[in-house]
């Protein structure tokens, strides 16, 4: 099973890859390093070729790789619709120059689902799919803000649990106001203490 899906995984990246030759020839100066992608419990292995493609490793494979690169399972979703903020949680350890370059690689190359889909499903059906995979990403973030918001407002008005600002300026408004009134009180005081 686990060599059915890095040889799925190493399509899938030289499907993209064949898209960008500047990429190709940028991997190609780490010909014969080998990658791990971690996910959860799945743990998938390449080896970059010399034209700069990916092929699987079989499970025969000696050592520790290169490079590793771990995400959550739960973050998977959200590469193919906001990989810029699902990539700040992914984890690359390992060959430093190689994890930086597969870094910046995944945030630049874009991979266009919707074409690929189109061969497999029909444009009709693919473009409905990415449509419906963006609407639920926006629902999602928006309604992460909302509970957010709500959640600080009822700890905040509801129940008091936290200050306000405009409570917290009042508050020091207040104690500006006493400080002051017990200077004065202190100095009438002073003058009372001092009088023949």
């Amino acid at each position: 099973m686990r060599a059915e899906l890095s040889l799925l995984l190493a399509r899938a990246i030289n499907r993209v890859l064949g898209d960008y030759p500047e990429a190709l020839r940028r991997l190609a100066g780490h010909a014969g390093k080998r990658s791990r992608l971690s996910c959860g419990l799945i743990h998938l292995e390449v080896r970059l070729a010399a034209d700069g493609r990916v092929e699987p490793v079989g499970a025969g494979a000696t050592g520790d790789p290169d490079m590793t690169f771990s995400i959550a399972p739960a973050v998977l979703p959200r590469l193919a619709i906001d990989r810029t903020a699902a990539l700040r949680e992914a984890r690359f350890t390992g060959d430093g120059e190689l994890a930086q370059l597969i870094a910046e690689l995944a945030r630049e190359l874009e991979w266009d689902l919707g074409e690929d889909l189109s061969r497999l499903i029909g444009d009709i059906a693919a473009q409905r799919v990415t449509h419906d995979a963006r609407q639920l990403h926006a629902w999602q973030r928006e309604a992460r803000s909302r509970l957010h918001d709500n959640l600080a407002e009822y700890l905040t008005e509801e129940r008091q649990a936290f200050i306000t600002r405009d409570d917290l300026e009042s508050l020091a408004r207040a104690n500006e106001d006493l400080r002051d009134a017990c200077a004065r009180l202190e100095a009438r005081l002073q003058l009372l203490e001092h009088r023949p």
